[in-house]
């Protein structure tokens, strides 16, 4: 007999994105498999948007948050009223390629033990212009855990505009950490990654909007800071429990590692005259991971540097033309 194929829901959470929402409903709508499923999560939006999900009645269905949510709220409240067996979040601003839903779901039904499917994606600019590819060279096919987690030691190996989970792994690892103020995607990425395997899909399937919101790095530093010291301290932990790992060294090597990243991309982002109001955001980070010295130096105007091996130059520099070739990969 034919394997069942699984139903598919796309939920989109919003806030005051109107001049994109349009387009990106109609993305979904006009899929080589259409979704079973499309709920538009509205936080009390004060421009277009309420009249936007009215107008795309009965194609979409909106739910709307508790007031006051953050973030994270909105992404668990978001993924909790889908109702398929495989769901994902697509932002408001996004785009989805026409396969978006193909390719998902055929990665969802190629194995049973499947919890997370992740493919490419393109970076758009305002307009909708491709402006760089971007395919998950260095994932494979299948990932089984462990490796789910531990890959995942220096951040998400998944695009928040290119996944699906399946819904009942979601549900058993529990809702996003409702502490988490940003990165709440490699979150929900690293809590599903001892429960079954991931499969990645070798296809560009949306178009992820960046440089239209301004100065991101600025605005968003503190909470990246504050929600990294959560990862490593609560998350990260308790999915390293779940998965049956004993010796957790990499996880204080990772924490220190990463960092030490940030501080080095801050003293080129910073001035030293700025670096006064910068400083108390890194300090409980660094006594978490005995770098204070590294801190100093950062106080004191320092550029500081990550020495880089010449496999790691020799990688960025061929990094580019991977991408472009990637694309006749099969």
């Amino acid at each position: 007999m034919p394997k069942t194929q699984p139903t598919f829901s796309v939920g989109i959470p919003t806030f005051n994105q109107a001049d994109y929402l349009e387009e990106t409903i109609e993305s979904l709508l006009n899929q080589t498999r259409p979704p079973d499923e499309i709920v538009i999560s509205d936080h009390f939006s004060t421009d277009r948007t309420p009249e936007i999900i009215r107008k795309y009645a009965g194609r979409v269905r909106g739910v709307v948050p508790p007031r006051g949510s953050n973030l994270t709220d909105q992404y668990n409240f978001t993924l909790a009223s889908q109702t398929a067996d495989w769901i994902t979040l697509l932002s408001s601003d996004d785009i989805a390629r026409p396969r978006f839903c193909e390719a998902l779901t055929r990665g969802a039904a190629s194995r049973d033990d499947a919890v997370l499917v992740r493919a490419g994606w393109e970076n758009i600019d305002q307009t909708g212009r491709g402006i760089g590819v971007n395919y998950l060279l260095s994932v494979p096919k299948v990932e089984s855990p462990p490796a789910t987690l531990t890959s995942q030691k220096n951040g998400p190996k998944v695009s928040f505009a290119a996944f699906a989970v399946k819904r009942e792994a979601y549900l058993k690892s529990g809702p996003i950490l409702p502490a988490l103020e940003s990165l709440a995607d490699w979150a929900l990425f690293v809590q599903l990654a001892p429960f079954g395997t991931f499969v990645y899909e070798h296809e560009l399937i949306s178009g992820y909007r960046i440089g239209h919101d301004g100065d991101k790095y600025r605005r968003r530093l503190g909470m990246w800071i504050r929600d990294e010291m959560r990862m490593f301290a609560e998350v990260i932990p308790l999915a390293a429990q779940r998965a049956g790992l004993t010796d957790i060294a990499w996880i204080r090597a990772a924490a220190r590692a990463n960092f030490r990243r940030y501080l080095v991309g801050a003293s080129r982002a910073f001035q030293p005259a700025e670096r006064v109001e910068i400083v108390p955001l890194f300090e409980a980070w660094a006594t978490a991971v005995a770098e204070e010295e590294l801190l100093n130096r950062f106080r004191a105007g320092e550029i500081l540097v990550t020495p880089v091996s010449l496999m790691g130059r020799v990688k960025a520099l061929v990094r580019p033309f991977a991408q472009r070739l990637a694309r006749y990969r099969r």
